[in-house]
């Protein structure tokens, strides 16, 4: 998955297709991967200049995104290209990325998943 995402970020920086996001807190960016959840893989890659690149598998669901991320409090919102805001709840099981927003936990990135109670961190 990690060559996935480096790849993806590859073709991002040659179309720049990241131009209209807002440069971040540079201290945030790096690559990320998700623990604590079974049967789900996941890595965001946040990148300093604002923009983001998501991918998640779980069985045969596999998921996307990119746009741009903005940090508000405690927060880091995963907002995809072409939208304003994080809607819905994602989850593993969603079809199509709507988006998440995150708890930060130090240098961790902690997901609520859904209604369920369950989180998971994403750690760099």
């Amino acid at each position: 998955m990690r060559a996935l995402l480096l790849a993806l970020a590859a073709t991002t920086a040659v179309t720049g297709a990241a131009r209209a996001c807002e440069p971040g807190d540079a201290s945030h960016a790096g690559h990320y991967v998700l623990n604590g959840v079974m049967e789900v893989g996941s890595e965001i890659l946040i990148q300093p200049n604002g923009s983001f690149e998501f991918a998640l598998a779980y069985g045969a669901n596999d998921q996307y995104g990119k746009g741009c991320w903005v940090k508000t409090g405690q927060t880091i919102a995963l907002i995809p290209e072409g939208q304003t805001r994080v809607t819905g709840r994602h989850t593993p099981e969603s079809f199509g990325f709507t988006g998440i927003t995150l708890s930060i936990d130090g240098k961790a990135l902690v997901w609520n998943i859904g209604n369920s109670g369950k989180t998971g961190r994403f750690e760099r």
